[in-house]
């Protein structure tokens, strides 16, 4: 982990991806962060599994839990919020995504904690904001940020349905984000003492990396084609098959990367054919294009397009499994896949938070916490005795 955020503490009430990854983050950053868990079953995402998975690492609660502390309290008695408060006493950062009557429930609410600490940065993520008829409504990823910001819309061919995602982007991007509001929020508070309320909703990451879209459609532009791959209607930023049945994308945005990648294809007709002569020309003919480029990328297998396109000028890229990116050495070398310790014998590998400081890696990475694991650890260092602690677990105020 980085040290930037060595010093801060933070606390967490939240479940599944979106503001556990958000936590997660500061620890990559340095943060000791404190998981707090229900103490009836803890987060619902260590029970959900990957068919296949062996048990013993569960992507699901990892990709949003590693690096933190984790304990066990009963928040709906008074016992167990009283430990909570007493961490809060102490804390710089206290983040959440339970549902509005939730919060007031437990007594969670910003002008609770902050009644107990003015310096906290309290941080909550909604589905769909704290305003309006669906504030409080739950919200997941897909539904939320991907399908009613308009991604999925987007993507949607005719006859079609709508595509579903291809990993958590709405919960991942919407907890880097709120790391980062976060982080400026600490900022002004170094400045000014003042604490502050941070929002971020899922929906609202959707609209934002749907951004380009709804500013096209209010100016009332047409937004980004569906198109298939034979009928693109950009030959030059579209997916290719190979002749054993990979794909790669080529991206060519600039005139003068044209030449370089028709010598690159050994097609050097390409270059006077009347058709493709400039850019207006091949936008015009873009089809008639995607027609000749479909052949000349069958006629080679994927090993060996990747071989011959390191040395082209313009922007491409191997489609490539999870297993390839595990083992690119592009990402190995800048530090983009790192290992996390499970136990003294074994590891995983994952894609690490996007940012790093003083041109170093990441570094050494702990596995998320076992359920309840540093309850006693954590209570001890805010003052209780042995036979407290024993006696909120006999009452189930804590596990």
């Amino acid at each position: 982990m980085y040290d930037v955020m060595n010093g801060v503490r933070v606390i967490e009430v939240a479940e599944h991806t979106y503001v556990p990854a958000a936590a997660m983050v500061l620890a990559d950053w340095g943060a000791d962060v404190i998981k707090v868990e229900r103490a009836q079953g803890g987060d619902a995402s260590r029970h959900m599994r990957l068919p296949g998975a062996d048990g013993r690492v569960n992507p699901f609660f990892e990709t949003g839990n590693r690096g933190k502390r984790g304990i066990a309290l009963d928040l709906t008695q008074a016992a167990g919020r009283e430990q909570l408060y007493r961490l809060i006493e102490d804390a710089d950062v206290f983040l959440t995504n339970l549902r509005a009557d939730a919060r007031v429930k437990l007594g969670i609410e910003p002008q609770d904690l902050l009644k107990r600490n003015p310096r906290l940065i309290y941080a909550r993520g909604t589905g769909y904001g704290v305003h309006g008829a669906m504030a409080n409504d739950g919200g997941f990823d897909y539904p939320t940020a991907w399908c009613r910001a308009g991604a999925a819309y987007n993507q949607t061919l005719p006859d079609e349905p709508p595509p579903k995602q291809p990993g958590s982007i709405g919960d991942l991007t919407g907890g880097v984000t709120l790391a980062g509001a976060i982080a400026a929020a600490l900022f002004r508070r170094e400045r000014t003492g003042k604490g502050a309320v941070v929002d971020n909703a899922l929906y609202m990451v959707g609209t934002y990396l749907m951004s380009q879209s709804l500013l096209a459609t209010s100016i009332g532009v047409p937004t980004i084609p569906i198109e298939t791959q034979k009928d693109s209607s950009f030959a030059l930023a579209n997916n290719y098959r190979t002749r054993d049945g990979r794909w790669l994308t080529i991206c060519l945005l600039m005139e003068k990367w044209w030449p370089d990648f028709v010598t690159h294809i050994e097609r050097p007709t390409l270059l006077s054919d009347p058709r493709f002569k400039d850019a207006a020309s091949r936008h015009a003919n873009s089809r008639a294009l995607v027609g000749e480029l479909n052949e000349v990328f069958a006629t080679r297998d994927y090993a060996d397009w990747c071989e011959r396109f390191k040395s082209l000028e313009g922007v491409w890229a191997p489609i490539q499994s999870p297993a390839e990116v595990l083992a690119d050495p592009q990402a190995l070398e800048n530090g983009f896949i790192s290992a996390v310790d499970i136990d003294e014998h074994s590891q995983y590998l994952v894609g690490v938070s996007p940012a790093q400081f003083d041109e170093q890696p990441i570094g050494k990475l702990t596995a998320g916490p076992s359920f309840g694991e540093h309850t006693d650890e954590v209570l001890r260092e805010i003052g209780l005795t042995d036979t407290q602690l024993t006696a909120l677990r006999d009452s189930g105020a804590i596990r």
